[in-house]
């Protein structure tokens, strides 16, 4: 098998720079190691912005949040947000704008910077590529996982008075959200609280009042929460990123055998949410047991894996799989979203998986090719999806992706058309 360089993804220098990997000659590929978070312990990737400021990726529930707050002078794109010092012209701008809190930027690197709700809800979006900045649903969601408003802010906080003022009262980080009181910059231009009093974040969400928008907010003095708070756009508020996610779960039917499988929308692409089961030529159950067929779907070699896909859907190619993964953050961190969590169906530790997509991919393993016909391996170890695209290096490979147990990564590579890997159809434009 080969690595398989991709648009907006060295695999080679991934691969060299990786060096603990080991490649199989046959069938699926195996790691020893998860890879290291850089930044913290208890994260399970790193994400750099535009400006290649370093963020720890944390899973909270089903969520995906950047741990450290936005740092960004730029968007996503590469344009610059405004930097603006004095008070008039911050109160009276009507564009995105950041500032530093007292305009000192020797704050920035413990606090993050401050931006006005025109810059978050820009359509260039300052979070990283993959990330973006959440609305009050997604906080809500955040603050009832945690066991709602009046215990999440200390759950949130983080702990000790290093950052906050004493008594930093009720936190505990136990989300390790690792809230950090960075202050505030009022609609006038003014800095408001000393750091270390509030900790407050714009949600992208427009409040029902004209000029305003959603922000969250938590204090030293207490270990609630305060949110659906309506604040006036031209305040500068604190930053945090989540990772985009799947909506609008359904149902497809496949009349040819009755089976039911379920779908989501990722981002402009609709995804089947389990593995093609369809039992046909050129298809196998793991180790021949159709037990296995029916929670991990069958293994197709790579001329069927083209031919199976309901009505109306499609084997993706190569193009189609970047699309999604780049959506949910590229190729280094999309898998924790990807994966199912838990060790049901995958080994223990099943490292960084929150499937907050919803796509639920599966460690179906595979089956080895015509060498060792029969011969199945890694069943919740390796989850290995066939694309549509050949290797362009030789026509007698086909490209497959792969995400495995101990890592939130996933594997472009290329393998023997005649191995078995699973199938996730994506619907027709």
């Amino acid at each position: 098998m080969k690595v398989l360089q991709t648009n907006n993804f060295n695999a080679w220098t991934f691969s060299l720079c990786m060096s603990f990997i080991i490649f199989l000659s046959i069938g699926c590929k195996k790691t020893t190691e998860p890879e290291p978070p850089l930044l913290g312990t208890d994260a399970i990737g790193t994400v750099y912005d535009f400006d290649n400021n370093a963020y720890n990726l944390i899973s909270i529930g089903n969520q995906g949040w950047l741990r450290e707050n936005m740092k960004a002078v730029h968007y996503s794109n590469g344009d610059s947000i405004p930097y603006i010092t004095s008070n008039p012209e911050w109160e009276n701008t009507t564009q995105g704008a950041w500032c530093d809190y007292n305009n000192d930027s020797q704050h920035v690197m413990e606090y993050g910077r401050l931006y006005n709700w025109q810059a978050i809800h820009d359509s260039r979006n300052l979070c990283p590529k993959g990330f973006h900045v959440p609305t009050n649903d997604e906080y809500n969601k955040l603050i009832n996982f945690l066991g709602g408003w009046t215990v999440a802010g200390g759950k949130m906080k983080e702990k000790g008075t290093t950052h906050w003022t004493y008594p930093n009262s009720g936190a505990n980080n136990s989300s390790s959200f690792t809230a950090l009181p960075g202050g505030s910059r009022s609609w006038t231009g003014t800095f408001e609280g000393d750091l270390g009093t509030y900790a407050g974040f714009w949600s992208s969400s427009a409040a029902p009042t004209s000029g305003y928008g959603y922000s969250v907010w938590m204090n030293n003095e207490e270990g609630d929460i305060s949110n659906n708070d309506e604040l006036d756009e031209s305040y500068g508020l604190s930053i945090r990123c989540i990772q985009n996610s799947g909506t609008n779960p359904g149902l497809l039917l496949d009349h040819r055998d009755g089976k039911i499988y379920k779908t989501i929308e990722i981002g402009t692409q609709t995804w089947m949410a389990e593995n093609m089961n369809l039992d046909t030529a050129g298809s196998w159950a793991y180790n021949d047991d159709e037990a296995n067929a029916a929670v991990y779907g069958r293994l197709y070699d790579f001329a069927t894996s083209g031919k199976v896909c309901p009505e109306g859907w499609h084997l993706p190619d190569t193009a189609e799989w970047n699309k999604l993964i780049n959506h949910l953050g590229g190729y280094w961190v999309a898998g924790g979203t990807m994966k199912e969590s838990g060790t049901a169906h995958w080994d223990s530790p099943n490292y960084g998986a929150f499937n907050g997509s919803g796509f639920a991919a599966l460690a179906a393993g595979c089956r080895i090719p015509n060498s060792y016909p029969g011969h199945y391996y890694a069943l919740k170890v390796y989850a290995n999806f066939w694309t549509s695209s050949v290797s362009e290096y030789t026509h007698t490979e086909g490209v497959y992706q792969q995400f495995v147990f101990q890592s939130i990564s996933i594997w472009p590579l290329t393998d023997d058309k005649g191995t078995g890997y699973s199938v996730r159809c994506v619907k027709n434009n």
